[in-house]
């Protein structure tokens, strides 16, 4: 069975504002997160925002932090991107991708070429009833056979956009859990942080293909 979630790279620096859960490189955002879970992937978004290049903290409290995110420069890049699985194995989104950009996927329903990253060079590439997913490939050979370190999955052309419609309910689950826990934290920016990564992730409006 072949699923689609999103991901987002974690942020290296220790957060001193609330709980984070640890664990993994990408945080997989599911539908029902928890709290700790939540932490993680707010620090996700934020902690470019508030640290240095040495990883200093530059706010002081909850609030400040959260309110750096809000005044920065729309800064809609979130690392990360959507996680594709089968019975087989995991291919992550490569390097200089974000989550930010998820809905270019549904451009591959049409026809678009879009950029997956590199380092691994992820790389979709259409097979007639198939969109075969490259875990490192950055340049493919017409007819050329797959050697036997080349990871891919194939995903039913016609799934996608069911698969897409799956991720769109995780995010909007997550926004859900993110007002309660933002009301917990920040009380008083719990609706500008829920409507700022709504708007940066580009969560609520209609999925259309």
């Amino acid at each position: 069975m072949i699923t689609m979630t999103p991901v987002i790279e974690r942020w290296p620096g220790n957060c001193p504002f609330w709980t984070v859960e640890q664990g993994e490189f990408f945080l997989a955002i599911p539908h029902l997160p928890t709290p700790e879970r939540i932490g993680a992937i707010v620090w996700a978004l934020i902690g470019r925002n508030v640290t240095v290049d040495d990883m200093s903290i530059i706010v002081a409290d909850p609030a400040e932090a959260i309110e750096a995110y809000l005044t920065s420069d729309d800064d809609t890049y979130a690392p990360g991107g959507l996680r594709v699985t089968d019975d087989d194995g995991v291919i992550d989104p490569g390097c200089c991708v974000g989550l930010d950009e998820w809905r270019d996927w549904l451009g591959v329903v049409g026809g678009q070429v879009i950029y997956l990253g590199h380092d691994p060079d992820v790389l979709l590439e259409p097979r007639g009833p198939v969109l075969r997913l490259w875990q490192d490939k950055d340049q493919l050979l017409p007819g050329k056979l797959p050697g036997p370190s080349e990871r891919y999955i194939d995903i039913p052309r016609d799934a996608l956009l069911h698969l897409l419609q799956g991720v769109h309910q995780d995010l909007a689950g997550f926004l859900v859990a993110l007002r309660e826990w933002a009301q917990n934290i920040v009380p008083g920016l719990a609706d500008q942080l829920v409507l700022a990564v709504d708007r940066r992730l580009q969560i609520s409006a209609p999925l259309d293909a």
